[in-house]
């Protein structure tokens, strides 16, 4: 559940990243009107999400029942699983699957908006000689490394939940790759990282310059302790 919850808010970082952008460098005559939605546009993400997970309080299932229920549907599970104490949260995954579903296809319209209006915006202004083709390619580049860091680090949260989704949907039960699932999901701010500094050059460039200068004080430092000692 908690995954599928920080799910949802890194998608409405990415649109926010998105939206910035938008607002920033495109030049559509409605965007007067859209520089005062944007924030009450925003909000309302950061509203609806916790809104949406309110009605699970309520449908907490009788826990013994429960328990007996789905240890019923599972395969032999280890012992040690049996004797813990367990917390049967939902039963009932028709609401959650449809409210993440229209949840997710939201953001994805709104995403494949914004990304539609900065291409159209960027070839537009091109075209119409208001910005040279070095301006051109340097706002390309920047459209191309935020897609890049918006859907590569993604995947490593969007698998594990494809397969959560599908254990769910087909009851299908596998420690093993639920396991891996859970690995692969902890290594997304990992991606992240990795990713922002490889796409962004003034990312990198202070990286390189930090990672420089961390030498060259380890190189003094051990200078100074050969020389004295």
């Amino acid at each position: 559940m908690m995954m599928i919850y920080f799910l949802a808010f890194t998608l409405i970082s990415i649109i926010a990243v998105f939206e910035n952008r938008f607002n920033a460098l495109c030049t559509f005559s409605f965007q007067r009107h859209w520089k005062f939605w944007r924030r009450p546009f925003l909000y309302a993400h950061f509203i609806v999400l916790p809104s949406i997970f309110v009605p699970f309080a309520f449908m907490v299932p009788e826990q013994s029942e429960a328990l007996r229920r789905v240890f019923q549907n599972l395969p032999c599970l280890p012992k040690y699983i049996y004797e813990a104490p367990v917390f049967v949260f939902n039963e009932n995954y028709v609401y959650l699957v449809t409210s993440v579903v229209i949840f997710c296809f939201t953001l994805l319209l709104e995403l494949i908006f914004f990304v539609s209006c900065l291409l159209t915006n960027t070839l537009h202004q091109m075209n119409s000689r208001r910005i040279s083709v070095r301006t051109f390619q340097i706002q390309k580049q920047l459209v191309n490394a935020l897609i890049i860091q918006s859907f590569l680090p993604l995947t490593a949260l969007g698998l594990p939940m494809l397969y959560a989704w599908m254990s769910v949907m087909f009851d299908y039960y596998n420690q093993r790759c639920m396991n891996i699932a859970l690995v692969i999901c902890s290594t997304h701010g990992f991606f992240s990282t990795v990713v922002m500094i490889s796409v962004h050059k003034p990312y990198r460039n202070v990286f390189i310059r930090l990672m420089f200068s961390a030498k060259k004080w380890y190189d003094e430092k051990k200078n100074e302790n050969i020389q004295f000692g």
